[in-house]
């Protein structure tokens, strides 16, 4: 949202005007300045009280911001935002996204696979604006915690408070296909498409991963299984939402290629190893590209005028300029 003027001709010539004034009362009332002592010969000279002085000060304050005021008003200004409408419907995606503690592992340059992750996601979201995203957090147990949606800001939010063990601890891999194939039954998006972001093997949850990805399958939703971070000891990091410790050390990682291979396989889908940032990027990018064909969408723009709000504050200020130099000040003088 940004602030534009429809006339700002306006508020130029004003303050021209102001500043041609001003230099001009100056130069006039430097030719006829001469101090004339108010009171009784050899007595104390008038002085108003102080209190009256800063008041007129002020007074002189609000009507010097009431007459800026003014002339911003005249120069028409408003609100404006743009938004885009989409003619054509994108995609559907559904990322189902691991949050087990070996997620916080620190084998991706110094990064956590989970950091990176969502890093990747955000962009992924912010490069198909058209598409409809959720998302499905898999740990011990399952869930749907942001529904297909193309607001992007709430689904950055979203995306940014999900957190390592939010779930508890466990993969249940199976579950999180599941319920991704069951919202995407009746999806009519041309594009259906479920991204498995892991780095474990099923070991939690009541339906079995191969079970997950037939559903996926017959959902009509294309399947991509990404394998993140590499087998052997690495070293882990995070903190526990359900009790606010922090827990550190080296676990053994047990990542299993072949067992993700072969649910990208029961799904029809593909499968990539990301065993780096780099390769991690390299496989988001062949996603983003994936069927990127170009869609119709028109842009609106959207005006708020801020006039009325100016010129009822010009009022006020002028006003109580008025009530301070007319009851305040006639009782100080």
């Amino acid at each position: 949202m940004t602030v534009s003027f429809e006339h700002p001709q306006f508020l130029f010539i004003g303050l021209l005007a102001i500043l041609i004034l001003y230099a001009w009362l100056r130069l006039k009332n430097n030719h006829f300045v001469f101090n004339v002592p108010l009171g009784p010969p050899g007595g104390a000279v008038f002085r108003s009280p102080v209190p009256a002085q800063l008041l007129l000060r002020f007074t002189r304050l609000l009507e010097g911001l009431a007459i800026l005021l003014l002339l911003l008003a005249l120069a028409g200004p408003a609100y404006v935002q743009h938004r885009t409408v989409w003619l054509d419907r994108g995609a559907d995606v559904f990322f189902v996204i691991d949050c087990s503690p070996s997620m916080s592992a620190l084998d991706m340059e110094g990064q956590s696979r989970f950091a990176v992750a969502k890093k990747l996601v955000t962009r992924f979201a912010r490069l198909r604006p058209s598409d409809a995203i959720a998302l499905v957090a898999i740990g011990a147990d399952a869930a749907l915690i942001m529904p297909p949606t193309v607001d992007r800001k709430v689904f950055n939010e979203r995306l940014a408070l999900l957190s390592v063990a939010e779930l508890g601890d466990g993969t249940a891999i199976g579950t999180g296909l599941a319920i991704a194939a069951v919202h995407l039954r009746n999806s009519r998006a041309q594009r259906k498409l479920v991204v498995l972001l892991t780095d474990g093997e099923n070991n939690a949850g009541a339906v079995h991963p191969l079970t997950g990805a037939s559903m996926i399958r017959e959902s009509g939703a294309e399947l991509w299984v990404v394998g993140i971070g590499s087998a052997g000891e690495v070293p882990l990091d995070y903190v526990d939402p359900q009790t606010g410790q922090r827990k550190t050390g080296v676990f053994e990682s047990r990542y299993d290629p072949e067992a993700l291979r072969s649910i990208a396989l029961a799904g029809g889908g593909t499968f990539a190893v990301a065993a780096s940032t780099g390769a991690l990027e390299e496989t988001f990018n062949r996603m983003s590209s994936a069927d990127m064909a170009p869609l119709r969408s028109r842009t609106y723009r959207l005006t708020q005028s801020l006039t009325g709000t100016l010129l009822y504050l010009v009022l006020g200020f002028i006003g109580l300029a008025r009530l301070i130099r007319w009851f305040v000040m006639g009782a100080l003088v």
